[in-house]
């Protein structure tokens, strides 16, 4: 019985090996697709803010850890970002620009460590996107000036990822961590997250008050947002609140004066949604028809949609065999910032894990 078992599983291994390599020898016949050039090698997470000009990105040290960076909007005159309080061997992350320019959200680092029961704190617990033992800053542009805006708890359970800002600058919006990452739990493998929605305001110092949490159907899930709409109404996340599996997250939006939650993807999974600057369309990424190369799993590209889900459309083709945006390898498409109307700047993986990449600026034809 044993053997047998075993040797089915041989042969369910074997067959998917076969599968995988028949599947990623498809070519493609496309001819509609959108630009796609290199805008910054090793960067990641760039922010462009259209008041100043500016783009906010983030590279790792040579120890690992990440530092914020200002440049123009060719990658040029570049220039570190720091604030003297901040620790040099931690994490800091550029999120999101205030609109007025002169102001950049942050998440940093904590410099204290404290112990826990039953996880001893490492660096990569903070990498951005994970989050844990972080807080939210925020920074001048010239760096002689920052606040602390929030500080988490001190523990594994906490943390911050994923900011959004609306375009008036008068709400900032944040994922955070309320329950650390479950191994071989794909509703909670990242963690359980809510998200908060916070009225920003600055007199005399900068300040969040009103904040609204919501954790959609009450259940412990993966919340993560990404844009808050022109309107203030709505913010656009992806969660595992329906689905339970981290691999398989569709993208919703949530009314926050209502609560009404509406969702807009139904395939594969698909993340990282931000609408465009007239606030009629969405981009996202999601891993749609993208091919699997061998030995490697399953990359992610960049789709637009009208916001109310309908009138898909696919943007690059980095994970499509012999396309000329591919490399015939893995590639997620990440975050994205836009620079017009009809481009933006978006970070692109390398590898499934940690946020080793660069980033590309991407053009298309509008709807």
């Amino acid at each position: 019985m044993k053997n047998s078992f075993l040797n089915k599983t041989l042969l369910l291994l074997i067959f998917c090996c076969i599968t995988v390599l028949i599947f990623s020898q498809k070519d493609t016949a496309i001819t509609s697709y959108a630009k796609m050039e290199l805008w910054k090698d090793s960067a990641i997470g760039a922010i462009y803010n259209k008041t100043t000009y500016t783009v906010a990105y983030n590279k790792p040290d040579r120890n690992g850890n990440y530092k914020i960076f200002l440049s123009d909007t060719l990658g040029n005159q570049e220039k570190l970002l720091t604030y003297t309080d901040w620790n040099e061997n931690c994490h800091q992350w550029a999120e999101e620009w205030h609109p007025s320019g002169e102001y950049l959200f942050c998440y940093v680092e904590k410099t204290e460590y404290v112990k826990e029961k039953g996880h001893k704190r490492k660096s990569v617990d903070a990498i951005p996107g994970y989050g844990a033992y972080t807080d939210l800053w925020l920074i001048t542009r010239d760096g002689t000036k920052a606040w602390k805006l929030l500080e988490l708890p001190n523990n594994y359970n906490s943390g911050i990822i994923h900011g959004a800002i609306s375009e008036d600058g008068s709400l900032f919006a944040w994922s955070e961590r309320v329950q650390a990452p479950k191994f071989l739990n794909f509703n909670l493998m990242a963690g359980a997250y809510i998200m908060n929605v916070a009225d920003f305001s600055f007199d005399s110092v900068p300040k969040l008050t009103n904040i609204r949490s919501f954790k959609p159907a009450q259940a412990d899930a993966c919340n993560e947002l990404d844009d808050i709409s022109k309107d203030n109404s709505t913010i656009a996340f992806y969660s595992t609140f329906e689905t339970k599996n981290l691999l398989a997250t569709p993208i919703y939006t949530l009314n926050i004066n209502t609560g009404e939650i509406k969702r807009l993807t139904y395939e594969s999974f698909a993340q990282a949604p931000k609408y465009t600057p007239g606030g009629e369309n969405i981009v996202y990424m999601t891993g749609r028809d993208c091919h699997i190369f061998p030995f490697e799993i399953q990359g992610v590209d960049w789709w637009i949609m009208d916001r109310e889900g309908k009138n898909h459309r696919r943007l690059t083709y980095m994970n499509v065999k012999n396309h000329p945006h591919s490399v015939n390898h893995y590639r997620l498409a990440g975050c994205l910032s836009f620079v017009s109307d009809n481009s933006f700047l978006g970070g692109v993986m390398t590898y499934p894990f940690g946020l080793i990449g660069y980033t590309v600026k991407v053009t298309f034809e509008e709807p």
